[in-house]
């Protein structure tokens, strides 16, 4: 007989969060503009004296506010733990920015470069969440629960997420800088790339599942 291993199934999440901070982190070093669920607290490393991540942080507590309002009594308690999960997110997004400091460059291709990296990791990252299956991170818990309540498909509800979070950037850039800044075709090519590879990407990881079972002692 075999039993499902949580601690396997944690480790292996926290892993997915650890690949895609330093995902998010390449992208966004690019500087072709970062992908749509960091655009709003990457315009606002622009705006406030705060690091990447710990913005990421704040932004991501106010979609979780924001799960609690719309799902109420539905709502559970272990779903607080996604304010943990973004803190190692936000971590490892600053991480990321720190390592790739050295990778900043003006050249054309070379950003295009770390830039479908950057998906690519990204990626990696939220395949591995998927498999682990504990839980969601804010941005996808929001989408589940609007998905939800309203009826619609989650991917239609993700789309129309993503471009919402897009326009509040753009939003908050024109406001506070007068200007669009930290948003360029890198934005769009992220949307299209992230996907295109997750579910690439899942195709090949799924087998990982089998780890998460142990034999159990007779």
């Amino acid at each position: 007989m075999y039993q499902d291993d949580r601690r396997r199934r944690w480790a292996v999440f926290a892993a997915g969060l650890a690949v895609a901070g330093v995902g998010v982190a390449l992208t966004t070093r690019a500087g072709l503009g970062t992908s749509p669920i960091s655009s709003v607290p990457y315009v606002l490393t622009f705006v406030f004296p705060l690091s990447f991540g710990l913005l990421t942080l704040l932004v991501n507590l106010l979609l979780v506010a924001g799960q609690v309002a719309l799902l109420r009594r539905e709502f559970r308690a272990v779903q607080y733990l996604q304010i943990a999960a973004t803190g190692i997110f936000g971590l490892f997004i600053d991480l990321g920015m720190w390592l790739t400091g050295p990778l900043e460059t003006g050249l054309y291709p070379l950003q295009v470069a770390e830039l479908v990296a950057g998906c690519l990791l990204l990626a990696a990252g939220i395949s591995l969440q998927i498999v682990a299956d504990v839980m969601y991170i804010p941005g996808e818990g929001m989408v589940k629960a609007i998905a939800g309540k309203s009826g619609r498909e989650f991917g239609t509800v993700k789309i129309c997420f993503d471009i919402s979070l897009v326009l509040t950037a753009i939003a908050l850039s024109v406001l506070f800088l007068a200007e669009i800044r930290g948003l360029r075709e890198g934005t769009l090519f992220a949307a299209l790339l992230v996907g295109t590879f997750t579910r690439f990407l899942l195709r090949r990881v799924r087998g990982i599942r089998l780890w998460f079972y142990v034999r159990r002692p007779a």
